[in-house]
């Protein structure tokens, strides 16, 4: 019987991630909200082109969210989007804070901030 619980759970879920890779094969980009616990939800935008070259990122949108805002007290990030500069990936990130909204780019490699606009 668990076995049996273990194969449906298992072909199911190969079920999900194969429609989800497949929905995202057919657009160059995508768009999702992404929940922060404890936080509204920012966009997050990912190039198909860009996640592909670059692969699986040390700092994912949810830690790059999380140094913005801790290098800069009251910041609220509304967009993560996946970009490169110097052919090494970076994730551009825009934020809220006392009314207006900035720019920063951090590392997707270490988590640094690199430019602050």
């Amino acid at each position: 019987m668990r076995r049996a619980v273990i194969t449906a759970v298992v072909a199911v879920g190969l079920a999900l991630a194969g429609t989800a890779v497949a929905s995202a094969k057919d657009r160059d980009e995508r768009r999702v909200a992404v929940p922060a616990s404890g936080r509204p939800s920012f966009d997050l935008e990912i190039d198909a082109d860009l996640d592909a070259q670059f692969g699986p990122r040390r700092v994912n949108a949810t830690q790059a969210a999380a140094i913005v805002e801790n290098a800069f007290p009251g910041a609220r990030v509304t967009e993560a989007e996946l970009d490169e500069a110097g052919g090494a990936p970076i994730w551009e990130m825009k934020f809220e804070r006392s009314g207006r909204e900035d720019e920063v780019d951090v590392d997707a490699t270490t988590g640094a901030i690199l430019a602050d606009d």
